[in-house]
């Protein structure tokens, strides 16, 4: 947001934020308050519609007192005198009931029951003639609490039950479907003890045939329409939505619908079954909304000019800071981006005067120190980049002769050397410590590669699964001197092929290997591929071991350049701490991520996300090779020094590469010799695993000379391995033997040998092949 914007916004803030904060507060308040006494009136309405019904009860209450003073309460309760009599008695009373009660129709019945509430005597108003007599069918009795209720009484007293809704009598008949129960005492005897209660049953439901403009619903929300079929179905919720919650609060509340329908829900009256009996009535909104929308236009006449007042002040003080702001923005602008001596000429207060004097001569200081830092960036890069080449030059010299010293450590501790074990020993000392040195080399060479930005991307359609599988083969010498299980899980879902970097990604993974094998000490590693569906990055490679495990705070710094957990890694577990930074920049370079999960002594897990096919839209085209298999360019050529005393030796093969695969020591030196004459990089191996591990590193291979094994076959077997891999079958092998082995030139060529010479190897022999080698098609 701009300065301008912000100080606008402030100035209203606090111009108008209190005045909209009342309103806020109080227009609502006024708005609730006012709809509230707008119910209550109708409520007070909708109560004074059935005040009558208060009314016509107190009426009853006389009629009931009455109905108790029985003359012969003994004979029509049947306690007193025989049949006749009592017959004659409950005659005398019927006539009497008709005479009294003819005009009050809306006691539909009355029942007599003696001290321990047991029916004795009832009559019951005909629906049709309208004549009380006594009826052979049990009726209805009232509510068990009211009748207990009712012989506590005192003789004299009336009591009035709760309403009785009941649907089946109701669709019998009309005016049983909504009663009301009033009970009181039949007293007699000098004291007035308790004989027995009278109950009347009064019919109620005329109030909802009267009064057609309410709704009577249940709390089940079913309609009570009397004359018309019972439904238990609840309608009213469906033609009320939102009526179910209404109930549920058992409160007066006012429902609206979004046709700005206003219905008051009242629970009028309570049933015997303890819910209530809910009546609703139409609302009539207009007078609220009137007075809802003057109050509003009241409000808004006096906030809307202030807000303009407001607005007004706060553009123009906005205005001005923005000038002044755009001034000085512009003029650090040039001091920071360009190094100028921008002075700062403000006029105005003197704390402006001061603070412009003050930003002159820092862009004084700025340029000065600007211009210093430059000049050391330029030496600092040029140093870098020397530095990178130096490394890297380095490398490439120390790799050769690195490389036989390792052939000839290991060939001189093999039992057959005919050392002493302490030489022995010395000679596997000198192996490791060589194997360390090359890995070092190796690391360093990597990473000044990143450095200088010369890492070539060569991408191909990669077989997943037999990657894998060799990468297993060729580290499980690790594992196996360590008494470690290595295990390869694959899940179903891993696509056959990838399109990526075929050498980076054996890096990747040969290095979390390596780290596993290095850091564990019991247990197990598993390399696993797994799918992660709707990812970015869906393939995940992961290595797992149950090692030494990495603390939470350090699990960021292993990543970094010569960086490892802590000094007493280095020390007790060796390395550069280049592995796992190199390992980050090609998961980069392949468009995917590393990611670490582990706990300080329960092992760890690294996981390389990949996408399946990788589009490299961040790099420059130059440096990336797209093909259908490898193709992976040759090592840089190293110089070649020229013999001693005599004139430059011609090389017509240089800038090539060669593997000598030799297990006797006077023939190496001798054919290490001779092939760095013809100017080929010699890289070394003494046994066909170690040959197809030095392949799998060095791709770009020109010739492999084979000096035949132990025996035919395993050299046969060595031949095959080779070949085995897509990617050396049009590699050159050249099979060298004693003159008796020529004999088995056929079964070396039936293997997948190009040719079989005899030692001693002369450089003509070589010349030859290879310049056949190179003219055939």
């Amino acid at each position: 947001m701009k300065l301008r914007s912000q100080i606008l916004v402030l100035l209203l803030v606090f111009g108008l934020v209190p005045l909209l904060i009342s309103v806020a507060l109080n227009l609502p308040l006024v708005l609730e308050r006012t709809a509230l006494i707008y119910q209550k009136v109708h409520l007070q309405n909708l109560r004074a519609d059935f005040r009558d019904l208060n009314q016509h009860l107190a009426s009853r209450h006389e009629m009931m007192r009455l109905l108790a003073k029985l003359p012969e309460p003994g004979l029509v309760l049947g306690d007193q005198g025989d049949e006749d009599q009592i017959d004659l008695a409950r005659a005398r009373y019927t006539s009497w009931v008709n005479q009294i009660l003819s005009d009050q129709r809306d006691i539909i019945k009355i029942l007599f029951l003696d001290a321990d509430a047991q029916e004795r005597f009832w009559l019951e108003r005909d629906e049709r003639t309208l004549v009380w007599h006594p009826t052979t069918q049990l009726p209805e009795r009232p509510n068990e609490q009211l009748l207990e209720a009712g012989l506590q009484m005192k003789p004299g007293g009336v009591m009035v039950g709760r309403i009785r809704i009941d649907t089946v009598a109701g669709a019998r008949d009309p005016r049983k479907l909504m009663t009301l129960y009033l009970v009181s005492t039949i007293g007699g005897g000098p004291q007035e003890t308790v004989l027995g209660l009278v109950v009347m049953s009064i019919d109620v439901g005329g109030m909802a045939q009267f009064y057609r403009d309410t709704f009577w619903v249940n709390n089940n929300g079913s309609y009570l329409r009397p004359g018309q079929p019972i439904s238990e179905e609840p309608e009213a919720f469906a033609d009320f939505p939102g009526l179910a919650e209404i109930f549920a609060t058992g409160k007066l509340a006012l429902w609206t619908d979004n046709q700005d329908r206003q219905l008051i829900w009242v629970p009028m009256f309570l049933t015997e079954e303890a819910v209530p009996l809910w009546v609703g009535r139409p609302v009539d909104p207009s007078p609220i909304e009137s007075f809802r929308n003057a109050l509003i236009g009241r409000v808004l006449t006096v906030v809307l000019p202030m807000t303009l007042l407001v607005m007004i002040m706060a553009r123009w003080i906005a205005a001005k800071a923005e000038q002044f702001g755009q001034a000085l923005a512009k003029g650090l602008g040039k001091v920071l981006r360009n190094g100028e001596r921008i002075r700062f000429d403000w006029r105005g207060p003197r704390e402006v005067k001061e603070l412009g004097e003050q930003l002159t001569a820092l862009a004084e200081v700025h340029a000065e120190h600007l211009h210093r830092a430059q000049e050391h960036t330029r030496e600092l890069e040029q140093s870098n980049r020397y530095k990178s080449e130096f490394l890297a030059n380095v490398s490439h010299e120390l790799r050769t002769p690195l490389n036989s010293i390792l052939l000839l450590s290991k060939m001189l501790a093999d039992w057959n050397a005919g050392l002493t074990p302490d030489q022995q020993h010395q000679a596997q000392v000198i192996h490791a410590a060589g194997r360390d040195l090359r890995a070092m080399i190796d690391n360093v060479l990597d990473i000044s590669r990143m450095d200088a930005g010369q890492v070539a991307m060569n991408l191909e359609w990669i077989e997943l699964r037999p990657l894998l599988h060799e990468l297993i083969q060729l580290v499980l010498p690790q594992f196996e001197d360590k008494g470690l299980a290595l295990e390869l899980a694959l899940d179903e879902q891993v696509p056959e092929h990838i399109y990526s970097d075929r050498d980076k990604l054996r890096q990747i993974l040969k290095n979390f290997l390596s780290n596993a094998a290095k850091f564990t000490d019991q247990g197990r590693v598993i390399l696993q591929a797994q799918w992660v569906a709707n990812a970015t990055c869906p393939l995940v490679l992961g290595v797992s071991d149950t090692g030494i495990g990495i603390p939470a705070d350090k699990q960021e710094v292993i990543f970094e350049a010569f960086q490892q957990a802590d000094g007493s890694t280095r020390r007790r577990y060796g390395g550069t701490g280049l592995g796992l930074s190199i390992s980050r920049e090609l998961a980069g370079l392949l468009g995917g991520e590393i990611r670490v999960r582990s706990e300080e002594g329960q092992g760890a897990r690294f996981d390389l996300s990949l996408p399946v096919e990788f589009v490299p839209h961040h790099l420059d085209p130059q440096p990336v090779i797209h093909a259908a298999k490898p193709s992976v360019p040759a090592p840089p050529a190293t110089a070649q020094e020229s013999p001693p005393g005599g004139s430059p030796v011609e090389q017509p093969f240089a800038g090539q590469w060669a593997l000598l695969v030799e297990r006797e020591v006077p023939s190496l030196v001798a054919e290490t010799a001779l092939l760095e004459s013809l100017g080929l990089q010699v890289q070394t191996a003494a046994d066909a695993d170690e040959a197809l591990e030095t392949l799998q590193e060095e791709r770009a291979c020109t010739l492999v000379l084979l000096a035949t094994l132990m025996s035919t076959e395993n050299t046969c077997d060595t031949i095959r391995a080779i070949r085995g891999n897509e990617h050396y079958r049009q590699l050159r092998i050249l099979v060298m033997g004693a003159p008796a082995e020529a004999s088995q030139e056929a079964l070396f060529r039936a293997a997948g040998a190009d040719g079989f010479i005899v030692k001693p190897v002369s450089r003509d022999q070589i010349t030859a092949y290879l310049g056949d080698s190179r003219r055939s098609p």
